[in-house]
C-alpha cells in the first residue's frame, strides 16, 4: 500500500484502491509487526477477519454497506460473542462470552470487520496503560511513554495504523485521555446516543460507549452505524441514529457561535506548552467567526463524586476476591472495591445528588455559550511504567497524583452526560501530542463533529505518522 492508503485505510478501501481482504491483511500485518513494541492487542482475530473480508469481496450487496471491509478493534471490556473478553484481568483470561454488545453487532452489520480486542488496565480502572494480564502498552509517538488509559491499546492502534476505527468505553477519561495522548480523535457521545445495553445499571449509568478514529469522517461513519436506541438501555430509548457523515458535507457557519475556554476545572496546574497549543487551536474557530471567551472561576472538581460512584460500581459488579486471587490482580483496583465496601448508603446518595448538581451547573454554562473547550490532559509525557499514585510533574513541579491530576477536565462530563470530543491540538517541542476537549449541549454530537472538522481542515493531523507505527 502507498503511504496515503496506509494512513487512511477507510478512504483507500472506499475509493476502490484496496479490496476488503487486502485492507484487513494490511492491518493484521501491522499488528503483528508492532505487537512486540506497542502491545496494543490482547486477542487478534486473524482467520475470522480474513474470512469475513473475503466474504465481503465476493458479495456485491455486502460491498455496498457503508463500512464494508473496514477493520475495527474492540476494547477488551466490551463483550464479543465467540471471542474472549478478558477485561484486562488474569481472572478472566479464558472467558469467552456468548453475548455481544449491540455496538459491536451494528458495526459488523454495517460491513466492518473486527480484527481484534485491544488492551486496557484491569477492569478499565486506570488512566495508565498496563494490566496484570497483558503488561505494558506503549505510545507509538514515544515507546517510553504511556498511551494513557483505559482505552490504551485502542488509541495506540488507531495512531499507529493498526485499525482505523476503535470501539471503546469512557467511564471518566477512558476514551478522550488516550486519544489526546496518542494524537487522534476520541469521542464520549451524549449519554444514551450509543446504547450500553449490557451495563447492569440502566438508569444510573455514567459509562459511555466511545469511538477513537484518525479522521472526523471515519468517526462520523462509525457513529452513524452504532447510534440509536436499543430497548434494553432505558437512556437510549427514543434516540434516533445520527446522520453525521452527511452533515459534514454541509457548510457550518460559526458566526455568532460562542466558545468558552475553561483552562481549569478544579485543578491549579496546567503545562504552559499544552495551554498554548490548545489556545492556538481554539483561535482557528475564532478565525471562522466564533467569539472566544476565557473563564477562570472556582469549580469543585468532580473527581471525588465520580470516585464514589465508580468504586461502588466496581464493588457491585466485581466482588472482593479470595487472598490467592487477589495476588494476581491490580492493587489499585482492589483498593477501590474495598473503599466502596466501607461507604455508607448516605455517602452514595450524596454522590448521586452531587451528580445532579454538576449537570445543572454545566447546563447553566450553555446558557452563555454554544461550546465549552478545555484541555484534555494537563501535561504530556507520562512514563509507560508509571504508577497512578506517582506525582505528576507540571512546569517542573509535582502537582498531585497522576490518576487525579492528569485529566481533571474529563469525568464531570461523564456525570452530566454531555458529548465531549478530544481533538488533536498539535505537538510539543519533544514531539508528544496534545488534545483539546470540545463539549456541546446534550445531543449536539453531530455539530460537535462538524466543529472538529473545521479544525481538521485548518490544521490537519491525520497524515502525520508516529515513529513507532506499523506503516
Amino acid at each position: 500500500m502507498s503511504l496515503p492508503e496506509a494512513v487512511d485505510l477507510v478512504a483507500a478501501h472506499r475509493e476502490g484502491r484496496a479490496s476488503a481482504e487486502a485492507t484487513v491483511q494490511a492491518c493484521l500485518a501491522r499488528i503483528e509487526a508492532t505487537q512486540p513494541t506497542l502491545n496494543a492487542y490482547v486477542t487478534v482475530c486473524a482467520e475470522r477477519a480474513l474470512a469475513e473480508a473475503r466474504a465481503i469481496d465476493a458479495d456485491a450487496a455486502r460491498r455496498a454497506l457503508p463500512l464494508a471491509g473496514v477493520p475495527f478493534s474492540v476494547k477488551d471490556n466490551i463483550e464479543t460473542a465467540g471471542v474472549r473478553t478478558t477485561f484486562g484481568s488474569r481472572t478472566l483470561e479464558s472467558s469467552v462470552p456468548d453475548i455481544e454488545a449491540v455496538a459491536v453487532t451494528r458495526l459488523r452489520l454495517a460491513g466492518a470487520v473486527m480484527v481484534g480486542k485491544t488492551t486496557l488496565p484491569e477492569f478499565a480502572s486506570s488512566v495508565l496503560g498496563s494490566s496484570p494480564l497483558t503488561g505494558i502498552t506503549r505510545n507509538p509517538w514515544n515507546t517510553a511513554m504511556t498511551p494513557g488509559g483505559s482505552s490504551s491499546g485502542a488509541a495506540a492502534a488507531v495512531a499507529a495504523g493498526l485499525a482505523p476505527i476503535a470501539l471503546t468505553t469512557d467511564a471518566g477519561a477512558s476514551t478522550r485521555l488516550p486519544a489526546a495522548a496518542c494524537g487522534v480523535l476520541g469521542i464520549k457521545p451524549s449519554m444514551g446516543l450509543v446504547p450500553y445495553e449490557i451495563f447492569p445499571d440502566g438508569f444510573g449509568n455514567f459509562i459511555h460507549m466511545g469511538l477513537i478514529t484518525r479522521t472526523v469522517a471515519d468517526m462520523a461513519l462509525a457513529l452513524d452505524a452504532i447510534s440509536g436506541e436499543d430497548p434494553r438501555d432505558p437512556l437510549s430509548v427514543g434516540i434516533a441514529p445520527t446522520q453525521a457523515l452527511a452533515a459534514l458535507a454541509k457548510p457550518f457557519d460559526l458566526t455568532g457561535q460562542r466558545v468558552t475556554w475553561r483552562p481549569f476545572l478544579g485543578n491549579v496546574a496546567l503545562d504552559d506548552e499544552v495551554r498554548a497549543l490548545c489556545e492556538k487551536t481554539l483561535s482557528l474557530l475564532g478565525a471562522r467567526g466564533a467569539s472566544l471567551a476565557t473563564v477562570e472561576e472556582p469549580f469543585e472538581n468532580a473527581g471525588g463524586t465520580w470516585r464514589v460512584l465508580q468504586q461502588n460500581n466496581w464493588a457491585g459488579r466485581f466482588s472482593v476476591p479470595d487472598e490467592e486471587t487477589a495476588r494476581i490482580m491490580d492493587p489499585g483496583f482492589l483498593a477501590g472495591v474495598r473503599a466502596a465496601q466501607g461507604m455508607t448508603g448516605a455517602e452514595l446518595s450524596k454522590a448521586v445528588y452531587r451528580r445532579t448538581a454538576y449537570f445543572r451547573t454545566v447546563q447553566q454554562w450553555f446558557a452563555a455559550a454554544d461550546w465549552v473547550a478545555t484541555p484534555v490532559i494537563t501535561a504530556t509525557g507520562v512514563a509507560a511504567d508509571a504508577r497512578g499514585d506517582a506525582p505528576l510533574i507540571i512546569n517542573g513541579k509535582p502537582t498531585g497524583e497522576i490518576r487525579a491530576a492528569w485529566g481533571p477536565y474529563l469525568n464531570v462530563f461523564n456525570l452530566t452526560g454531555h458529548p465531549a470530543l478530544s481533538v488533536p491540538a498539535g505537538y510539543t517541542a519533544n514531539g508528544m501530542p496534545v488534545g483539546l476537549q470540545l463539549v456541546g449541549r446534550l445531543r449536539s454530537d453531530v455539530d460537535l463533529l462538524r466543529l472538529a472538522h473545521l479544525i481538521e481542515l485548518a490544521q490537519p493531523w491525520a497524515a502525520r505518522i508516529p515513529p513507532h507505527a506499523g506503516v
